[in-house]
């Protein structure tokens, strides 16, 4: 079952398909009874109704998942170091006629292990809806936190992989490839100086991997203004292309 897991988790990074995993944990052996920890992920919710068991609140991997019950309910990874992406299913419960819509659901990173930088603020959280969410990390990045602020339902938190790699023919580091400003108010620019842009093309992505826009490319140019001023806040992908290799970097939207 782990191996299928593992299959079906890089499977579903959006632009991971040649990724290499760090850690992968499914939760499917996960039933509250080792406490506080667990595989060395640190959880601060961990009674005898902190999981899920019904395929339905569930990831890929099948039943078991974690379940973020209460107001406040942490869980902080193991060592991840090294890993660039992480990608995890979720999915919002809420009783018959309830609503999420004033919960919000928080992921962190750190390099330390002690202070915490925002990735993303999920809210937000449909009800009922099963989603695969991928996040670039920084580099350094040792350990992600998750943090569930509770109006009203629950939120199950399953098939979490840490993984290494974009799976595309990446471009040097070196490559002069940037946005400002970023986080962006709803303009920004691209700057393409010094990189070949031959039969090359822009493509915004959301979180998902779903593109929203695509912009060819002029080979006399080296800076695209991109606006995301139609948008909602939250975080985006910028994926350029060209005869010399592709690159994908991440972009803040907070209006």
């Amino acid at each position: 079952m782990n191996r299928i897991f593992t299959l079906l988790a890089l499977i579903a990074l959006a632009f991971n398909t040649q990724a290499q995993s760090v850690l992968c944990e499914n939760f499917n052996s996960y039933d509250s009874t080792g406490g506080a920890n667990f595989h060395g992920w640190q959880l601060s919710y961990f009674s005898q109704f902190s999981y899920y068991t019904s395929t339905q609140s569930s990831g890929p991997s099948g039943p078991n998942s974690y379940k973020f019950g209460v107001d406040s309910a942490t869980a902080i990874t193991p060592n991840i170091s090294g890993a660039d992406h992480i990608s995890f299913w979720m999915k919002g419960n809420a009783s018959t006629g309830g609503s999420l819509a004033n919960g919000a659901f928080y992921i962190y990173e750190s390099s330390d292990s002690v202070n915490y930088t925002l990735i993303d603020m999920i809210t937000p959280i449909p009800a009922g809806v099963a989603t695969t969410k991928l996040y670039p990390l920084s580099p350094g990045t040792v350990k992600v936190k998750f943090f569930y602020d509770k109006d009203s339902g629950n939120v199950a938190f399953d098939d979490f992989c840490a993984t290494i790699g974009t799976g595309i023919a990446d471009l040097s580091h070196n490559t002069l490839i940037s946005i400002y400003p970023n986080p962006s108010k709803g303009i920004s620019t691209v700057n393409l100086n010094n990189v070949n842009t031959h039969n090359g093309r822009l493509t915004l992505h959301n979180v998902l991997g779903k593109e929203l826009r695509q912009i060819a490319l002029k080979g006399t140019e080296s800076y695209y203004t991109l606006d995301l001023s139609g948008y909602e806040d939250g975080i985006y992908f910028i994926k350029f292309k060209s005869d010399s290799g592709e690159k994908t970097q991440r972009i803040i939207l907070r209006k």
